[in-house]
């Protein structure tokens, strides 16, 4: 009993650290693969020296009309560069959401495949496809506020849901018949032969009265 226990214990830390080991696999290779829009940090450095040494070349009170034409131009672009990047990062966000939905969504899948046979691997998978799911999730969570993740937590949860009925509810009822009804089988075949080795006993005792009495 304490070997089972042991093994169970084992085959339960491996799956979890299984699903970890491909939620990081998953993740690093799309942030490899679908990098994040870079950001205009070169760009805003530049436009703030600019602005910089205008406003140390004078006084604030004491700035040329075309000086503060040319701050404001500044401000202007800065913010636009700004708000580029916000654009940029919230498509990235989104498409990366989607990306790692998607990855869950085979991984969850891919487990469903000779899950009787390989419970360790197929359980590790699923927690892969869990933790995946909640990534992709996470990322369009903190990177979106628009109508696209509503969407994706949809798809997330469906997915989710059909899998999960697939793989603990559609499963049960054959698994839960035919572990029954194997046990059936084997106790009919031990009282069938309980039986006759019955009868068989009967019979010898019963040839040997006869015998005696014909003595």
């Amino acid at each position: 009993m304490a070997s089972v226990t042991r093994g169970s214990g084992l085959q339960t830390i491996f799956s979890f650290f299984l699903g970890l080991m491909l939620t990081a696999f998953l993740g690093v290779g799309v942030y490899t693969f679908h990098p994040p829009a870079k950001e205009p940090d070169l760009r805003v450095q530049e436009l703030d020296r600019r602005e910089q040494a205008l406003r140390n070349r004078s006084p604030q009170d004491e700035l040329s009309a075309a000086d503060r034409e040319e701050v404001q131009r500044i401000t202007d672009e800065r913010n636009r560069l700004y708000d580029e990047g916000r654009i940029r990062r919230e498509a990235w966000g989104r498409s990366t959401s989607m990306i790692l939905v998607a990855l869950a969504t085979l991984a969850m899948a891919v487990s469903l495949v000779r899950a009787d046979q390989l419970p360790v691997l197929s359980n590790g998978l699923l927690l892969g496809g869990v933790f995946t799911m909640l990534y992709g999730v996470g990322w369009i969570i903190a990177t979106d506020s628009s109508v696209a993740r509503f969407v994706v937590l949809a798809i997330a949860l469906a997915v989710t849901v059909g899998l999960g009925y697939v793989r603990f509810v559609r499963r049960r009822p054959g698994i839960a018949v035919a572990d029954v009804a194997a046990p059936a089988t084997g106790d009919l075949a031990r009282i069938e032969q309980r039986l006759r080795d019955v009868e068989s006993r009967l019979d010898r005792a019963a040839g040997a009265l006869g015998a005696g009495g014909e003595r």
